[in-house]
């Protein structure tokens, strides 16, 4: 069906889908093609999901080792006299003083024990946690609101992966029909006479004057594709590509090559979300024990009293002239809670709050509201994040682009011989003479490649970059320097995009 697309293979997959020899495709003869297509992909889709099954398994059991050691430290740090079980006095200290302390508990997952960080809920959560009623939390008690915590983590952990492999999903999708239809119309461009197969004179013509199929093989992701740059290289990779040993490259030869780096396109794209996903673990935890933190100072802010629970009159005074208040209640994602601080929303916001009717605001209504406005939040954080990562990814790749594109053209300047490898005598004169070669090697993000310009330095820098000791720079020599000078830029981007 691919090559109903491609003129010179058009009468060629005609002929395999008319398989009556009638001349036409009929209906059946179509939905044959389809089902076929259907089959391919829903393999595909099945290969996916038990991918993503394996790296939710392995996500899981590295997320629940890391929490389960977490939490024996969390219970060991508290035991200060190391009795085996955790006394009153022994909870206040850490939860006041303790920061590993307060940061685990922070993101346990257990109500109870995160009650333990407000003081007006560690009495009732002590209760609940002492299911024995010692006076003390034994270990096994701990273990089991540990148990319960873990559990509300792992099931915020999967919705959270079966959000990210959504978008996944569908990134991957829009990238690999972009890339497909990318790399096709690079045949057709490259495949001047509509032969349906590429000759070495079409290749090396097309490298040296179609600046899309310079961009496309540079980035494309296949190092046979990619060599097809590089003069010294390119029988070497036609008959990597060739297969078929005819001597040129056909659409199934390319479209095998692009299948290979498409492959290697999408598993670098899944590396790079695995450690996005990392970072968005990390930037959640500490938005949310930030947002707790203040969520209970507010609390006690309004609760002048210290009664454990919000008076009308209270509420009224803090929204009118407390700033940490007033600053804290617009930004906290519910929106009860934020109507607090419209007058004309006020009386109807308190009693939506005060669902026992009681007149006051009660801790646990107001950690309803709380729990409410840190979901919000969090949502609005993945949000953001995720438009930055995706304006992100696509600004790196234009830059990616451009960078490999310069690089190359670079090479071409210094090659002045066109033999494909830089000799010694070449690299002297470009860096004295040719500014685009300077301020290339200025900016490119490399200390060996900015080594060049500097004389002293040159013979030192020249033996560095000559791996193979073959006394001058191959292409592949300069294009492994160039990978590295990449991945600085890269870098040096996302640091930016951090501050």
């Amino acid at each position: 069906l691919q090559y109903l697309l491609v003129p010179a293979r058009l009468e060629a997959a005609l002929a395999e889908l008319d398989t009556d020899r009638s001349g036409e495709v009929d209906l059946p003869e179509w939905e044959a093609a389809i089902e076929s297509a259907l089959k391919n992909k829903l393999e595909a889709k099945k290969k996916a999901r038990e991918a993503a099954a394996a790296a939710a398994q392995r996500e899981i059991a590295e997320f629940t080792a890391h929490f389960m050691e977490a939490a024996q430290r969390c219970f060991e740090l508290i035991d200060k006299d190391g009795g085996g079980s955790l006394s009153i006095d022994e909870i206040v200290d850490a939860v006041k003083n303790n920061a590993e302390v307060i940061k685990f508990i922070s993101n346990c997952g257990d109500d109870n024990l995160m009650f333990l960080l407000h003081p007006p809920r560690l009495k009732k959560a002590l209760h609940f946690l002492d299911t024995d009623q010692s006076g003390e939390i034994d270990k096994e008690e701990w273990d089991e609101a540990i148990s319960r915590g873990l559990a509300k983590r792992l099931e915020q952990l999967a919705a959270e992966r079966e959000r990210r492999e959504r978008a996944a999903a569908a990134a991957d999708e829009e990238f690999s029909a972009g890339f497909l239809n990318a790399a096709r119309d690079v045949f057709i461009m490259m495949d001047k006479d509509d032969s349906g197969t590429l000759t070495k004179e079409e290749i090396l013509h097309a490298v040296k004057n179609e600046d899309e199929v310079q961009k496309f093989l540079i980035s494309c992701g296949n190092q046979n594709l990619s060599d097809l740059m590089v003069p010294s290289k390119l029988e070497k990779t036609l008959a990597e590509l060739d297969t078929d040993k005819s001597g040129e490259v056909d659409l199934p030869e390319w479209e095998a090559a692009i299948a290979q780096a498409l492959a290697n396109k999408l598993e670098q794209r899944a590396k790079d979300r695995a450690e996005a996903a990392a970072k968005a673990r990390a930037e959640n935890e500490a938005f949310t024990k930030e947002f707790l933190n203040k969520a209970r100072e507010v609390f006690e802010l309004i609760d002048k009293d210290d009664s454990g629970s919000l008076a009308i009159d209270e509420i009224t005074t803090a929204v009118k002239s407390d700033k940490v208040v007033k600053d804290f209640l617009k930004t906290c994602g519910d929106e009860t809670l934020m109507f607090l601080l419209q007058p004309k929303r006020l009386d109807h916001a308190l009693r939506e709050l005060d669902t026992d009717g009681s007149g006051e605001v009660d801790i646990d209504e107001w950690e309803e509201a709380i729990r409410r406005g840190l979901s919000k939040r969090l949502e609005q954080l993945a949000d953001e994040r995720e438009r930055r990562e995706r304006a992100a990814l696509a600004a790196d790749a234009e830059f990616t682009a451009e960078f490999l594109s310069a690089a190359r053209a670079v090479f071409n300047m210094i090659d002045v011989d066109e033999s494909g490898d830089l000799e010694k005598q070449e690299i002297v004169v470009a860096v004295k003479s040719n500014q685009k070669v300077i301020k290339f090697l200025v900016n490119c993000g490399e200390p060996n490649l900015q080594n060049l310009l500097v004389p002293s330095r040159l013979e030192a820098t020249l033996a560095v970059l000559d791996t193979d000791r073959d006394g001058h720079i191959d292409a592949v020599e300069w294009e492994a320097c160039i990978e590295s000078a990449l991945a600085n830029k890269l870098a040096e981007r996302a640091a930016r995009r951090e501050l």
